[in-house]
């Protein structure tokens, strides 16, 4: 039941495999020689076609009078004075071959040449021309598009933290099955809960182990499953907000997990992943607060985080102090890693569009996340623990 959940848990973390959102592009090519004798650079073309398309609203490829008229009522062109008049007028100047609209090329003719073939200057055309690429300039500064969550993905930088943490975590389990449990291992090694990366509270001035833990697993089974979780569920991350960022989430998640469980649970002896998994999972809520807007299915993500995580956290507890199982997995430091995720993670992670309340609730996770640590690092010094022992392999 624990391992549907969790599978659950996997494939929901890849929104733009769903997202129905997709990018079109309708607008017609627009092609035109740059007219002879003209000064006009390539990239003046380019700017031509931007201003070209504000003109044409509905995509044809070419201006009618009735757009002309629409573009001079827009940016009150000599105060709107017979607006009839002067939008045919702006027909007849530019219009070469006198089929009632104007074409790209005989646009960017017009903008080019102070006169027409007939010797008629067209000033007032590239007047307006000119204050709608005005128009247009300001309108792009103060109507900037809102970026999208799906428009985040990306592949570059490459999404490799996740890859690296897993190919070392399954060469560590790899050479202390070999060196500890041969042949014998069927599958499991739990001699590796001795070993010198191991986190038990009695080995604690040995500081590497708060971290190191992460790297030793007990199983075939328990390393697989992590490893799976945490590439499915870090992989998008890593897309979306960088490698740099992921980094600091999961070995955040990872040392929150061995302090919460050295003050909360001073018997456990952890080795494993799972704290900084869920860290990452705590880093997609933090991702659905900050990006709730921009963020596709958010309704449904959200209830999907609550259930499957809480439904994860609970049959945890239930394993570990009611059930008859032998496992012995340690809740809090699933909960330490998942609190950290969610309380650093809004400020770790990219906030596409900050909000003031988001930057206070940002300070508020920094205050919860860096005081808990403190004052489990002060425990962890003052605290005067039962038991000393550190075994070794």
């Amino acid at each position: 039941f624990l391992l549907l959940f969790k599978f659950l848990l996997l494939f929901f973390f890849f929104p733009f495999l769903f997202s129905t959102t997709h990018t079109h592009s309708h607008t017609m090519s627009l092609e035109a020689e740059i007219p002879p004798g003209s000064k006009i650079s390539r990239k003046q073309m380019d700017e031509l076609r931007d201003i070209f398309r504000s003109f044409d609203t509905n995509g044809s490829g070419f201006i009618s009078r009735s757009e002309f008229k629409s573009a001079i009522n827009k940016v009150h062109f000599r105060g709107e004075d017979d607006v009839e008049a002067i939008a045919m007028e702006m027909v007849e100047r530019v219009d070469a071959n006198d089929d009632g609209h104007v074409s790209f090329q005989e646009f960017v003719n017009g903008v080019a040449y102070k006169t027409n073939e007939d010797g008629e200057s067209t000033a007032k055309f590239r007047s307006l021309v000119n204050v709608m690429r005005t128009y247009g300039f300001s309108n792009a500064k103060t109507k900037t598009k809102k970026p999208t969550y799906i428009q985040q993905y990306g592949c570059w930088p490459p999404p490799v933290f996740l890859l690296i943490i897993t190919i070392a975590e399954v060469i560590v389990y790899a050479v202390y099955s070999a060196r500890e449990c041969g042949g014998d291992a069927n599958l499991e090694c739990p001699i590796s809960f001795s070993s010198e990366l191991a986190f038990r509270t009695g080995c604690r001035e040995e500081v590497w182990r708060f971290i190191t833990y992460i790297l030793v697993h007990a199983s075939v089974q328990h390393i697989v499953f992590n490893c799976i979780l945490q590439i499915i569920v870090g992989v998008p991350l890593e897309m979306v907000h960088g490698p740099h960022r992921v980094l600091g989430v999961y070995l955040l998640g990872g040392i929150a997990g061995s302090l919460a469980s050295s003050v909360f649970d001073v018997y456990a002896n952890l080795v494993g992943a799972s704290a900084a998994v869920y860290a990452l999972a705590g880093a997609h809520v933090a991702d659905t607060f900050l990006n709730w807007a921009e963020m596709p299915f958010r309704y449904l993500r959200a209830c999907v985080l609550f259930v499957l995580i809480g439904a994860d956290l609970s049959i945890s507890i239930y394993n570990r102090y009611y059930s008859d199982s032998e496992q012995n997995v340690s809740y809090t430091g699933h909960l330490a890693g998942f609190l950290m995720g969610c309380t650093l993670g809004t400020v770790i992670l990219k906030n596409l569009e900050g909000n003031k309340y988001e930057k206070i609730v940002g300070y508020v996770g920094i205050a919860i996340a860096v005081g808990g640590i403190i004052f489990a690092v002060f425990f962890n010094i003052f605290y005067d623990y039962p038991f000393n022992t550190c075994p070794k392999l």
